[in-house]
């Protein structure tokens, strides 16, 4: 599975044009998964992945999420610990670029950097059949007709939980972890998103506090469905 992903994502960054769909072929479909820190967004993707290819009969679904990053940080030819690093900072000065650029054997701007996110991003939603978890992928994807941008959220004394039992917390270190994390993705939605990072708009909201998981799977593939995702295109289908 992570073989066919790495042979999948080089294919895709090795193509001359990968911001745009072929010809005559319609974008997506792709499903972006933004989820509140632990609502536990790529277990569930992962578990939608393994649901819709039941159902699909020529293309498997991908799961995309630190895989963007690091193969971004690939053609950025960087370190993806530093490239994850950096995105995660809030806002930049021009004194602190000045230094990095003196640091950096090979120093790039944030402008390539969020361009090359995007791009990538871009590229896998056009393509379609991929479930992008957070990265601001609902952002990205939200102008593509085939498309369903999804909402993980659950009560904070919920996540907590969740949060303590999976990396063994005491409560007061996993309300820290929460407030860190969201601080980080927040940074990241504006290096990627800009002045539209707050404009968060999804066609479904789910309360993990109000359903079991499979659920939750059968309430994505179900909207799914209904939004058209699934409807096959005539230029992927040949005619006898």
């Amino acid at each position: 599975m992570e073989n066919n992903l790495i042979t999948y994502l080089n294919k895709r960054l090795h193509q001359h044009d990968t911001k745009y769909p072929a010809a005559n072929t319609p974008p997506g479909p792709v499903i972006c998964i933004s989820r509140e820190v632990g609502c536990g967004g790529v277990n569930i993707a992962n578990l939608l992945a393994v649901e819709l290819d039941l159902h699909c009969l020529f293309k498997k679904w991908k799961v995309l999420s630190k895989e963007i990053l690091q193969e971004s940080a690939r053609e950025l030819d960087m370190d993806p610990n530093k490239l994850n690093d950096y995105m995660k900072e809030g806002d930049r000065t021009l004194f602190d670029d000045i230094l990095t650029a003196f640091r950096e054997k090979r120093y790039k701007s944030d402008r390539r950097i969020s361009k090359t996110l995007i791009d990538l991003m871009s590229s896998f939603a056009n393509d379609g059949y991929c479930i992008i978890v957070g990265r601001a992928g609902h952002i990205i994807s939200r102008d593509i007709e085939k498309s369903l941008l999804v909402r993980l959220t659950a009560p904070l004394e919920w996540r907590v939980k969740q949060i303590m039992q999976k990396n063994s917390l005491a409560i007061r270190e996993a309300v820290e972890f929460i407030e860190k994390t969201e601080k980080e993705r927040e940074n990241f939605r504006k290096h990627i998103a800009g002045d539209l990072a707050k404009a968060d708009e999804f066609d479904l909201t789910i309360n993990l506090s109000r359903f079991r998981i499979n659920d939750v799977i059968s309430l994505i593939r179900f909207t799914a469905q209904t939004k058209g995702l699934f409807e096959m295109n005539k230029s992927k289908v040949d005619v006898f």
